[in-house]
């Protein structure tokens, strides 16, 4: 058991803080439900399936309409959500508020829940090796206002893999009702191929590092825990998340959480609340839409893959006409070699979306599960409640019934046949009945005692964690936001570079074309 206690896009691999602002700034004014007057690759935002209705026009490719139609319903969903959002927060927020003296009080309850100021950077990654075996250390530069730190910008420190697999089990220890966001590599393995010390393989995953401290610095309490601090910064590490470990409640063991897990699996909430049901809901359609958006990504991809492997051959077949065609052998030489520098930029481009935007999808989709299983964990605190309340009013019957004989307790009968046999059992043994019943009594007593704890209890359960379930939601709205604005740009960046790259290649071989057309012009005369 758990223990409570655009214009321009001006992103680069790694933007300077100047790009970012000038992005934040950027979307600050965008208005996503803008349609084309020409109805041209345009995201028809009154449909609500992912690809029921595309623009008719010839030139255009099925997937690519597609693609961006997806990319607008996001958009719209993006929108619902974030209007359920600020309804779930109101209805909690007014909650706390109707405790609050005046509204000084309040105000200081929506500060203690805003975010502070924290910038994480996962970077330089190094192979080390460490007796038989060997890692890779990741470089984590920090910068935040938490008055926990020991300066604003802590001094650097490296950890590996490990380290952050214990940060994130700690924390879920530590905060059982908040959505702790997942690590790379512990869902759908399959995207991360090849050597695990390949330069692809440790940039994805520093990439799935970066992604998870971001959202942990989005968070405000997970920001505040000492066990990220001691992440952050301790130079004694080791020794440090000892020592903070013992401090934190104990894991449920196997046993506990498949006897838990198998006794709730037949279980429903009986009065579900319209709030979760339209959480879970908005996750779902956010998953469904982000899944059309990957497979129509995906294939995207491979077309354009073999859109390159068609120029590089196009390229060694120029090459072999340049063997043929001595008099201007030198020109297709050049020819050539352009378009090989088009299929790289082209490869390129593909290999930089497949890092930065289709990883962010995974990713985003594996954060949508993480939030479900909370949801889910909270409809167990729900039915823990629900199932205790019932079991307390069937102790309460049963002593009404023993108290008064004959008369009708709700929608039972006044004859029971349990108390009827053990009445008659005892008579049989020559017991005193009155004596027996009032022994019962005392037993029934102690378990409606016990009952009414545990139904108190279960309930301040229940309802701390449907409130924080709520914030939970609002700040998964906002990272969500956060995370599909900046993949976007990445991938709206890429394809910029890529066409700002070709231009520079075929610009580039233009003046010797012509004056090759020129000299062959004037031989001819």
């Amino acid at each position: 058991m758990k223990c409570f206690t655009s214009e321009n896009f001006a992103l680069c691999w790694k933007p300077t803080s100047a790009l970012k602002e000038m992005m934040n700034n950027e979307y600050d004014d965008v208005q996503w439900d803008v349609r084309s007057s020409a109805d041209i690759f345009t995201a028809h935002l009154s449909s609500h399936e992912p690809v029921d209705t595309f623009t008719n026009n010839p030139y255009e490719d099925d997937e690519v309409r597609a693609f961006v139609n997806v990319l607008g319903i996001l958009t719209e969903i993006g929108q619902l959500n974030t209007e359920q959002a600020h309804a779930s927060t109101s209805y909690m927020q007014s909650t706390e508020y109707q405790n609050a003296e005046d509204v000084e009080d309040a105000e200081q309850i929506e500060e203690t829940f805003a975010a502070k100021s924290m910038e994480v950077r996962v970077e330089d990654p190094q192979k080390r090796s460490e007796g038989a075996g060997s890692h890779i250390a990741y470089l984590i530069i920090t910068s935040t206002t938490l008055e926990t730190f020991s300066s604003p910008k802590p001094r650097p420190v490296r950890r590996r893999f490990q380290d952050f697999v214990w940060l994130h089990d700690v924390l879920i220890l530590e905060f059982p009702a908040c959505v702790v966001p997942p690590l790379p590599e512990k869902h759908r393995i399959k995207y991360f191929k090849g050597d695990r010390f390949s330069l692809d393989f440790i940039e994805k995953r520093r990439l799935g590092l970066q992604w998870f401290l971001d959202r942990i610095a989005r968070h405000p309490y997970l920001q505040q825990s000492q066990c990220t601090r001691i992440f952050l910064e301790s130079a004694d590490f080791k020794n440090d998340k000892q020592t903070q470990s013992r401090k934190l409640p104990a894991a449920a063991s196997l046993f506990d959480s498949l006897g838990d897990t198998f006794l709730n699996a037949f279980v429903k909430v009986k009065k579900p609340d319209d709030r979760f049901i339209g959480m879970k809901d908005s996750i779902d359609k956010l998953q469904d839409n982000l899944g059309t958006v990957e497979r129509l990504y995906s294939r995207i991809g491979r077309r354009q893959r073999d859109l390159g492997t068609h120029y590089q051959h196009f390229a060694t077949s120029v090459r072999g006409l340049s063997m043929l065609e001595t008099s201007v052998a030198q020109p297709l030489q050049n020819f050539a070699e352009t378009t090989d520098a088009y299929a790289k930029a082209m490869n390129d481009m593909i290999n930089r979306e497949d890092m930065l935007f289709l990883n962010d999808i995974h990713e985003l989709l594996a954060y949508c599960n993480v939030v479900k299983e909370v949801l889910h964990e909270r409809d167990q605190k729900q039915v823990d409640f629900e199932e205790l309340s019932d079991y307390l009013q069937r102790a309460i019957q049963e002593r009404e019934r023993i108290l008064y004989p004959g008369r009708t307790m709700g929608d039972t009968s006044g004859l029971n046949i349990t108390e009827f046999m053990a009445d008659k059992m005892n008579e049989v043994r020559g017991n005193d009945i009155n004596r027996a019943r009032q022994e019962r009594l005392m037993r029934l007593e102690l378990r409606i005692k016990e009952l009414q704890d545990e139904v108190a209890r279960t309930n301040d359960i229940n309802n701390t964690f449907s409130s924080q379930m709520n914030r939970e939601f609002d700040i998964f709205q906002k990272a969500k936001t956060a995370e599909l604005k900046e993949g976007l740009a990445l991938y709206a960046d890429c394809h910029i570079e890529f066409y700002q790259k070709g231009l520079s290649v075929w610009e580039n071989i233009l003046p010797m074309l012509e004056s090759t057309i020129g000299d062959e012009y004037a031989a001819h005369e």
